[in-house]
């Protein structure tokens, strides 16, 4: 258990690297620990864009249920939180039912002061999670664009919530978010390159939670799944990916995610847009892709690698999708 007071001056990296024993490196406003041991394997980063709006990246596993205990205080930041991979466990004070944060799951947390918050992080579980924090008393010191935008945007947009007493709210599951999310969670550069190529991804992934805040408050999408079995769809891809030489069928994944086939094909349409099989092939093509640009496979290796018996349809729908045919990016790949 690690004891923890809100606070922006706070060196909470550095806490947590005396905690885990494990390398410490900071340097522009920014903060890593990595850390390869029996009590987790991983990093956890944390850095400002600029004053009133950091961000904390874990990208980690522990080894054991990791519990920390955050007291708050009067500045009453913004938390956006975002789960790329894996869930944790939050509660207000000690008497409080703790929730589950699912994958692919926004949370947005407001504090209080005279409150507390305490996280569960659960052993053996990966995470990647990025969490946003707004400061919206710095933010209007700044005479910076970006600034002034975010906190017009989040005094507009929070201007009903409690302001006696925390405020949490559970979003949709959300694959959108994601998209930005997930960029955010493979930064561990602390230096200035590292700030500036997650800076876009950063203020993508803050949008989309504030939009997707807006329309879980107004939106009735008209099905019956529930946040747990689409946070299981999300997990879809990475099935998919991992058992492309396989030929799966809807049935099976239906068995495999415990939902029922209507339900399936319902949730990859909410979050993805797509049937099922077209997003399984979109999965593929992706794929070879992939492969084509990082290895020296040829055609019809590539073909059987991504779980196609066809080269002739495989060639069609490469082209169809990327506007030339295999053998023509795999020689573009190679000149």
């Amino acid at each position: 258990m690690l004891n923890l007071k809100e606070d922006p001056a706070s060196e909470h990296v550095r806490e947590m690297a005396a905690h885990f024993n494990a390398k410490f490196d900071n340097g522009n406003d920014a903060s890593t620990i990595t850390v390869n041991n029996d009590q987790a394997k991983g990093f956890i980063s944390s850095y400002r864009l600029f004053a009133g709006l950091s961000v904390w990246v874990y990208n980690i596993t522990f080894c054991e249920d990791f519990i920390v205990n955050l007291g708050l205080s009067e500045d009453r930041p913004y938390y956006f939180s975002y789960n790329v991979k894996g869930h944790f466990f939050h509660r207000f004070g000690d008497h409080e039912e703790f929730v589950k944060v699912l994958q692919n799951q926004n949370m947005i947390v407001v504090s209080s002061p005279e409150n507390s918050v305490q996280i569960v992080f659960p052993k053996e579980v990966k995470l990647e999670i990025a969490v946003i924090i707004v400061d919206v008393k710095l933010l209007e010191e700044l005479n910076i664009r970006n600034a002034k935008r975010i906190n017009f945007k989040i005094q507009k947009i929070f201007q009903n919530i409690p302001h006696d007493y925390p405020f949490r709210h559970l979003g949709e599951i959300d694959a959108e978010t994601g998209k930005y999310a997930a960029i955010v969670c493979k930064n561990n550069d602390i230096d200035l390159i590292g700030g500036l190529l997650t800076e876009g991804a950063v203020l993508n992934m803050l949008a989309t939670q504030l939009r997707s805040f807006r329309e879980d408050r107004v939106v009735n999408h008209g099905f019956e799944l529930s946040r747990s079995e689409l946070s299981r769809i999300t997990s879809l891809g990475d099935y998919i990916i991992e058992n492309l030489e396989e030929k799966v069928t809807i049935k099976e994944l239906s068995k495999l995610f415990q939902l029922s086939q209507k339900k399936l094909q319902i949730g990859v349409k909410h979050l993805y847009g797509e049937t099922v099989a077209h997003y399984i092939l979109n999965l593929r093509m992706g794929q070879a892709k992939f492969l084509f640009d990082t290895t020296g496979l040829n055609v019809s290796e590539v073909c059987h690698r991504v779980g196609l018996s066809s080269q002739s349809n495989f060639s069609k729908t490469f082209k169809k999708r990327y506007g030339l045919l295999p053998s023509v990016y795999r020689k573009k790949t190679t000149s």
